[in-house]
């Protein structure tokens, strides 16, 4: 049998030796480089053979060997460690790996380098790593929009039972005022459940932007009025507010967008002054512009206004503020332009393209008072289960209350309930099993689920086992006309039983 020619052999692995991507040396005890394949020739030699330089220097242009050389802690280790670098001169990231040739004596005699670029994977992993950071974001916000909704629920509800015990003009005020504020709350905590998911709501509903500001002016009226006074300052809004100037909006953001720039219009204002806020439509867009007699800004805050994190109340700021106006009035197709000086104020002006009046529905849009049911409340929050009690309670309906599911379910197996609301998320089961379980021991029965958790539930997972959805916080006219349909369903549903 002939043997294999040597240089045949030799010149077959140097073909495979050069069609290498990574770049490879072979280098001596001493870091001379004494053989090297194509690529590392192209990259770091240039296209000239790389033979008879020191690898620290065609690596690093170090003069001697580098501090955090690989090989020594392979050689160390008995493991091969990689060492990614990030290169200046290609602008990439590259991963180097040492691999020792020992003599018989276990010492170095040579060892192979390896150079790989590793710039698109560390991409794929970071983009991974923040991919993976935002979806436990969204987790975290998940979870503290829904306890917030909880909190929002009895805020609301307390709010709305009040109204109902009072008919003075002074208090039936302020409370519309916290329950605007309430309901804005939870506007911004849908926003919150949106984070990981966001919304591709169209702005499609007409808004008055004189009721708006005029809300907003009584919402901040603690600051510029109350806190004011205190500081033994001055503060006094003027408001030029034409009727009838309707853009299309969502009036929670709106609302948001114009309490940031009133406030930092009262902090710009630290000896009192007047705040002018004014509106009017010119051809088919309208006019908005908030003046205050304050600090005035530099040409470069004014340029940096609506960065976000950027502020200039020290601690006192989150500099998120009119980043965020920025954000909402992009949002309504809108175009901000700040004028400034310092010592003479600010003006901010806001332009909307104008939309018409929405129609007003003649039709009765009264909810008709529902009859009085058996109900049942299941919730692992009491101060929930209270405010819904007492509610349905005025309301003259029998309700039955419990924080235990499992006692819940014996208590509907033993008596007749018309309706039960249940929370979807419990310790022990959910409200979507718990909803299968009372159907089992009574059809009839109305189930009305609850949750302050962003819900996206399929038709088949309500099938036969959810009547109706309740997000909270709820409003109690919504309640209210949830109940009406409910009795609908069993007046059909005992018809239907008793022919």
């Amino acid at each position: 049998m002939n043997k294999p020619d040597f240089l045949s052999v030799k010149s077959k692995y140097k073909f495979i030796f050069d069609h290498f991507i990574d770049l490879i040396m072979v280098c001596d005890a001493g870091f001379t480089i004494i053989e090297s394949n194509e690529a590392a020739n192209i990259v770091l030699g240039k296209g000239e053979s790389l033979i008879g330089e020191k690898c620290y220097y065609v690596l690093r242009q170090n003069k001697r060997p580098c501090l955090d050389c690989p090989l020594r802690d392979t050689i160390n280790s008995g493991t091969v460690i990689p060492l990614v670098k990030y290169d200046d001169r290609f602008n990439e990231y590259f991963e180097e790996r040492c691999f020792p040739i020992l003599s018989g004596t276990e010492e170095l005699d040579s060892f192979i380098l390896t150079v790989k670029n590793v710039t698109k994977s560390r991409e794929l992993e970071e983009k991974s790593a923040q991919m993976k950071k935002v979806s436990a974001l969204g987790q975290i916000s998940s979870g503290v929009a829904h306890d917030f909704n909880n909190v929002l629920t009895v805020v609301l509800g307390r709010v709305q039972l009040m109204k109902r015990l009072t008919s003075d003009p002074y208090f039936l005020k302020s409370l519309d005022m916290i329950e605007k504020s309430a309901l804005d709350g939870a506007s911004k905590v849908r926003k919150i459940q949106e984070f990981s998911r966001p919304s591709t709501k169209t702005l499609n509903e007409s808004v008055n932007l004189k009721n708006i500001i005029e809300e907003v002016v009584e919402i901040t009226r603690p600051k510029w009025d109350a806190a004011s006074k205190i500081k033994g300052i001055l503060i006094e809004p003027i408001l030029e507010l034409n009727d009838d100037l309707f853009i299309l909006g969502d009036p929670s953001d709106l609302r948001n967008a114009f309490t940031n720039i009133i406030f930092n219009a009262i902090d710009a204002m630290p000896n009192g002054g007047i705040l002018s806020i004014k509106t009017e439509q010119t051809d088919n867009y309208i006019n908005v512009s908030f003046k205050d007699t304050g600090i005035g800004m530099t040409e470069e805050t004014i340029e940096r206004v609506f960065d976000p994190f950027f502020t200039t109340k020290g601690v006192l700021g989150n500099g998120l503020g009119m980043s965020e106006v920025y954000g909402i009035i992009k949002r309504h197709n809108g175009k901000t332009n700040i004028q400034s000086e310092v010592g003479k104020g600010t003006t901010i002006k806001i332009r909307f393209p104008s939309a018409k009046q929405s129609i007003e529905k003649t039709t009765d849009t009264s909810i008709e008072q529902p009859d009085t049911f058996s109900i049942y409340i299941i919730d692992d929050e009491e101060y929930i289960l209270e405010t819904l009690r007492d509610f349905l309670t005025d309301l003259d309906h029998t309700v039955h209350t419990n924080t235990d599911p499992k006692q819940a379910l014996a208590d509907i197996k033993k008596n007749k309930f018309d309706i039960v609301f249940t929370d979807l998320g419990m310790p022990g089961i959910s409200g979507l099993e718990l909803a299968e379980k009372i159907k089992s021991i009574n059809s009839r029965i109305q189930v009305i689920l609850i949750s302050g958790w962003a819900l996206n539930l399929n038709e088949s997972d309500l099938e036969n086992r959810v009547d109706f959805v309740l997000n909270k916080p709820f409003s109690f006219e919504k309640i209210t006309f949830t109940l009406s349909e409910a009795g609908k369903k069993l007046a059909a549903f005992n018809r239907k039983a008793s022919s």
